[in-house]
């Protein structure tokens, strides 16, 4: 077998490092490494795998032969491949990368909506003692109010409601 076949196949082909390392999924480093191993075999199985698919073949010695190709049609149809592929690759991390930004953005959503629903449920705990229907009767009554209301009517109802309970709480007082 010819040695650093790997380097020559880089080589042969033009393969950007960068392009190579994000589809193999390792370092630039380990790019280099691989590069400059004697055999093709010390390559670890799985980045074999890829290799071989890379260029459409199955086994080292159809790469060995492939470096011997000198019809420029096939190896354009061979340098075609191998850009579609790379290419797919770094188009598949883009996507990957802009779904996590996404994931993120909707993450941060609902924990928003998580905390506002929170909130109300601690608020509508305060609701509890009153029986189902005087509940209705009151939600219902302070929807209607506040259906259509500006904000400074808003702030006028919200200062009634303020004005009520201290005036309950200075009555309830003299039983």
């Amino acid at each position: 077998m010819t040695t650093k076949l790997f380097e020559r196949l880089v080589t042969k082909f033009s393969i950007k490092v960068n392009d190579l390392a994000k589809y193999l999924e390792i370092s630039k480093a380990t790019i280099y490494n691989y590069r400059n191993l004697e055999e093709f075999i010390d390559i670890p199985k799985d980045k074999q795998i890829k290799i071989f698919y890379l260029f459409g073949k199955e086994n080292e010695t159809e790469l060995e032969l492939l470096l011997d190709e000198s019809d420029q049609e096939i190896l354009a149809q061979y340098v075609n491949r191998i850009s579609s592929i790379l290419k797919d690759t770094i188009n598949g991390k883009k996507d990957s990368i802009a779904s996590i930004e996404e994931l993120t953005e909707k993450v941060r959503e609902l924990s928003a909506e998580n905390a506002e629903l929170q909130r109300q449920t601690v608020s509508l705990k305060k609701f509890s003692n009153l029986d189902e229907f005087t509940k209705a009767v009151l939600f219902d009554k302070i929807s209607s109010i506040t259906a259509e209301a500006s904000p400074s009517e808003m702030k006028e109802f919200i200062d009634y409601l303020d004005i009520f309970e201290k005036y309950r709480k200075a009555t309830s007082g003299r039983k």
